[in-house]
């Protein structure tokens, strides 16, 4: 009996002794490289910060997106059939345009192309002309509303045959390459007739949101002049304006951000997840800032540059696609920055 109970003494030992060495594993002293004693405790102590590391932890807080920015950078697009966008139906102001008188000191002259955004409002709270009154310049207004940068596939591309009013047969008229009697019946025929073109200071150019209803291509990465695409006629007008006009200086304004309801006037989303088959609005901003940049023109950037987003969408749009009178305000005095801004640097 004695020899078994120290049997079973000598194991419960042994027992005790292996878990009480797995505990302390972590307390036990370990030599570092330099053979000095090292004690690694299993419990962390807590570092004492410095003010200086208390002044760099206070920076970098502030310096990290809010948990609203990261969330709003996963957005999950959704594929819509490009029939099944709308661009909303919105009344022309019908009232008498506000004119401009010439100012003594009244040198520019601004000639705006678009669509809607620029063409539903032709009186005192319209783009064009708060951007005149903001630059003390002389505005034509040239947009035609539901027109699109680029060719649509059943337009012909012939200039003898050409009957397109998107913004490459705008230009072509300007250039003398086509008969401008496309524009007949529409405001900007009738302006056109009173231009003087080569005394233009500024081409403004904005197109984009009737490309992305429409379905029409981004771009072509084989062919990045394609007539057919909303990069290749951005490229197309801005060469042709270039080699007619190479003392005016050229615009590019990115469509806006706007929000999609379909034909049964359910709500889609808005120019972040909205994918028309090619694309989503955003990436039509998008590609026109890469166009602006690689050909050296003046940029806007109307998607995100002018305050608008989902959280203004309400006060900056009217049906979510075309702005209101404050977002028309803000679209013009973005717009009065950047060409003042660089009056102020060609002068100097």
């Amino acid at each position: 009996m004695k020899k078994w109970s120290v049997v079973v003494i000598l194991i419960l030992s042994m027992a005790l002794c292996m878990g009480c060495g797995k505990d302390n594993k972590e307390n036990l002293p370990e030599e570092d490289a330099a053979g000095n004693t090292v004690v690694i405790s299993e419990t962390p102590q807590p570092a004492k910060a410095t003010e200086e590391m208390n002044q760099e932890n206070e920076t970098a807080q502030k310096q990290q997106p809010e948990p609203t920015e990261i969330a709003e950078q996963q957005v999950e697009e959704l594929v819509v059939n490009p029939e099944e966008l709308q661009e909303p139906e919105i009344t022309q102001v019908t009232i008498e345009e506000e004119s401009q008188e010439m100012a003594a000191d009244q040198s520019l002259q601004i000639v705006f192309l678009g669509d809607s955004i620029l063409d539903a409002y032709r009186d005192g709270t319209g783009i064009a002309y708060l951007t005149g009154l903001g630059c003390n310049a002389k505005v034509y207004n040239l947009a035609m509303g539901g027109t699109t940068a680029a060719l649509t596939t059943y337009e012909n591309a012939e200039y003898a045959e050409w009957d397109s009013r998107c913004l490459q047969g705008v230009v072509h008229a300007i250039c003398g390459n086509i008969d401008p009697g496309i524009l007949d019946g529409y405001r900007a025929g009738e302006i056109f007739q009173t231009c003087d073109f080569s005394q233009t200071d500024y081409f403004v150019i904005e197109y984009g949101m009737n490309d992305f209803l429409a379905g029409i291509p981004i771009s072509d990465e084989d062919a990045v002049y394609n007539q057919y695409t909303y990069v290749g006629a951005l490229r197309i007008a801005v060469m042709n304006l270039r080699a007619a006009y190479p003392d005016a200086a050229i615009v590019l304004c990115s469509p806006n951000y706007a929000q999609f309801w379909g034909k049964d006037g359910a709500f889609l989303g808005d120019g972040n997840m909205v994918n028309n088959g090619g694309g989503t609005l955003a990436e039509y901003y998008r590609v026109c800032g890469n166009v602006s940049a690689d050909m050296h023109t003046l940029f806007l950037n109307a998607y995100e540059g002018i305050g608008l987003d989902a959280y203004t969408a309400d006060e900056y749009l009217e049906d979510g696609v075309h702005l209101s009178e404050k977002g028309r305000r803000k679209y013009a005095e973005k717009l009065t920055e950047i060409i003042l801004a660089y009056e102020v640097e060609k002068n100097n």
